[in-house]
Order: structure tokens, then C-alpha cells, then sequence
């Protein structure tokens, strides 16, 4: 089974929640949770019209009628063109005859679905990388970060510490992992900072210094790349 079957399942276990993906292109990868009636909610000119007018990432819910939404958001927030996921439809209004079958879901509780979703797919990704054979450099590097996240952390001295050419370590690292090698730092370090966003009151720059940025406005910027909010957006909408 493929991460993304995988993760959809598993969301739509946990949510009941009709979910699928679909590629770039709008192309249907995979679907659960789906029957007739609920296909006919999502004209693919309005997502096709929402995706080619937006440029950073992408999280949305959409209304269909009065009391029904569905939600397209970014499979990647590394990657926006890896495809989109499409949670719904759900009735934000409690079962009548015309929504029976349909999940019923306060509009709040389905932005918290959609964080729920991508936190299962970036679990799942995590796992992935952990278990990959990758090249023992590789391994290193991962490793590195994990330990070492927190301090100044370039290219150019991580190579040295590994003994490689910065060119072949680059292309080997994308090849490995998908994502080079910048990437995979900052979406590692916006993923420490959540927990410090929710669980202390840590101010925002003591948050980006302690999770290896040294500038509040480039950790805010690469955070709301990642996530689609600004940290401090990010902890009000999710610190309960």
C-alpha cells in the first residue's frame, strides 16, 4: 500500500470523513468514503480554477450550498505540484432528508480534520524516510538534523563533517529523498517549532532561535510556506 492509499485511509477511519487525491492535473489517484451523489459536489473547473490562482499553499474550504463544504488542500507542502487532497463533502447542519448519508461536522472541527490529515501523511512520511535504505551518507545527514536542528546549520559544513562533495551530496540527498536538502531542514525545524507554538508561550523569535532560524521574518515566511498560516495564526488557531 502507497502513502498516499495509506494515509487516506487511515484519515477516513479515524474522521469518517470522505477524502480523496488527486494529481496536479486533477487526475484521480485515490478515494474513500465516495458514493454517486457526493461526486457531483465537486466541479473540477472550480478547483482547477482555485488551483492555478493560488501561489503558496493551499488549504481552502469551499461552499457548495448553505450548509455543505469540502475542503482541497496541497498533498506537500514541500511540493505543490505533487497533487491535491479533497476532504468532504460535510453538512455543517445536523441530518435532514436531504443530507442522510452525508458526515455532519461544525465548520471549526473541519479545519482541525484537515491539520489531522496532513500531520497522518507527514507521520507517514517520517516512518518512510526512517526505514529507507538510503545511502549511509544520507543516513548521516538525516541524522545530523535530528541531533543538531536547533544549531546553524549549512551545506557547506555538512559536507565537510561528512567528507563529500557539496554538488554530489545535493543531488544524491534530492534523488534519496525527494526534496533537497534545504527543504527538508526547514520543514524539520517548522515541525519542532509546532509543538513550541502549542505547548509553551514562548514569544515567536525565542520559538525561530530555539528551532535554528536566526531571523523571526524569514522563520515566519518559511512556516506559512509549509502550513498556509503565519505562526502566530498557526497557535491561535490550534492552542486550545
Amino acid at each position: 500500500m502507497n502513502l498516499i492509499t495509506s494515509t487516506l485511509n487511515d484519515f477516513y477511519h479515524c474522521c469518517k470523513i470522505p477524502v480523496k487525491a488527486i494529481s496536479y492535473e486533477l487526475d484521480e489517484i485515490y478515494k474513500i468514503g465516495y458514493n454517486e451523489d457526493f461526486e457531483i459536489l465537486f466541479p473540477l473547473n472550480d478547483i482547477r480554477n482555485l488551483v492555478h490562482n493560488e501561489h503558496d499553499y493551499l488549504n481552502h474550504n469551499i461552499k457548495v450550498s448553505e450548509n455543505i463544504y469540502y475542503k482541497v488542500m496541497h498533498i506537500s507542502k514541500l511540493n505543490k505540484y505533487k497533487g491535491f487532497f479533497v476532504l468532504g463533502p460535510i453538512s455543517i447542519q445536523k441530518h435532514n432528508e436531504n443530507n442522510n448519508f452525508m458526515t455532519y461536522l461544525p465548520l471549526e472541527c473541519f479545519n482541525y480534520c484537515s491539520n489531522l490529515l496532513i500531520g497522518i501523511a507527514t507521520d507517514k512520511f517520517n516512518k518512510t524516510m526512517d526505514n529507507k535504505s538510503f545511502n549511509p551518507y544520507i543516513k548521516k545527514a538525516i541524522e545530523y538534523v535530528h541531533k543538531h536542528y536547533d544549531k546553524n546549520i549549512s551545506i557547506t559544513a555538512l559536507c565537510q563533517h561528512l567528507n563529500l562533495n557539496k554538488s554530489y551530496f545535493c543531488s544524491t540527498f534530492k534523488t534519496a529523498t525527494g526534496h533537497t536538502f534545504c527543504h527538508f531542514l526547514n520543514h524539520f525545524r517548522v515541525e519542532k517549532s509546532k509543538k513550541l507554538l502549542l505547548e509553551t508561550d514562548l514569544n515567536i523569535l525565542d520559538i525561530a532561535l530555539a528551532v535554528g532560524f536566526n531571523n523571526q521574518n524569514y522563520y515566519s515566511t518559511i512556516f506559512k510556506k509549509f502550513t498556509g498560516k503565519t505562526p502566530f495564526q498557526y497557535r491561535i488557531c490550534n492552542k486550545h
